[in-house]
């Protein structure tokens, strides 16, 4: 049975609160907060498990070095997050090219675009002064969550989702955060199994029934998963 539940509307969600919230499986919801535990999509329900990726314990594989290095030339920055029509456009562009449901805006999909609930982070990709790609984060004190990443359609071929990833991490590596949030994930359902690629062996699944987090790889032998 899909279940959606939202949280009452709080003023504010920064800092130890957002940490405490992402920690027991809510997540940011436009300008609130929520927990879902399944979704439907042609008549096929799936059940969804919220990730985090423990920071500490990421090793970097060859292939996300080597995505790396292939985009070292695009410049790179993370300031705190300001809509811009620039950003909209780069937006509509990638939303024409997707097959997945997903807010047609960035105003639309945060709703608070003034951080007034959030403390919300951009990351900017430019090739010389054309921006090609954006991540947008919300920073707690001790964790991060992953909201948005889009792309230059353009630009498919050089992994600039993954590659927003994994800044990510690097922010909360270089900001001593423990915990980056990438969302959920729904076993079986493959458009979303990107969220587990920077390192699976870092990687814990929140079981909401019994309100704990356990490792990936635990998580996958219980569940009898191809390739953990």
């Amino acid at each position: 049975m899909n279940e959606n539940f939202i949280f009452p509307r709080i003023p504010s969600i920064k800092g130890e609160l957002l940490d405490e919230f992402l920690a027991a499986g809510w997540y940011r919801y436009g300008a609130q907060i929520f927990t879902i535990n399944s979704f439907t999509e042609r008549d096929i329900e799936h059940q969804v498990y919220w990730l985090r990726y423990n920071v500490n314990k990421i090793i970097i594989n060859k292939s996300s070095s080597s995505l790396i290095k292939k985009n070292a030339g695009f410049e790179i920055t993370v300031s705190p997050f300001v809509l811009t029509k620039e950003m909209e456009d780069l937006h509509e562009d990638y939303f024409n090219s997707i097959n997945f449901i997903t807010n047609p805006t960035i105003h639309s999909l945060l709703e608070d675009v003034h951080r007034n609930v959030y403390d919300t982070y951009s990351i900017e990709i430019r090739d010389e002064k054309k921006l090609i790609a954006v991540g947008i984060f919300d920073e707690g004190k001790n964790s991060i969550a992953g909201i948005k990443n889009l792309y230059c359609p353009q630009y498919k071929k050089f992994g600039l989702g993954k590659l927003l990833m994994l800044i990510k991490y690097q922010y909360c590596l270089n900001k001593q955060i423990n915990w980056y949030y990438p969302g959920y994930f729904a076993p079986g359902y493959k458009k979303f199994d990107y969220k587990l690629f920077i390192d699976k062996r870092a990687t814990e699944v929140y079981l909401f029934e019994k309100k704990q987090w356990i490792t990936y790889e635990l998580f996958a032998k219980e569940k009898n998963l191809i390739n953990p």
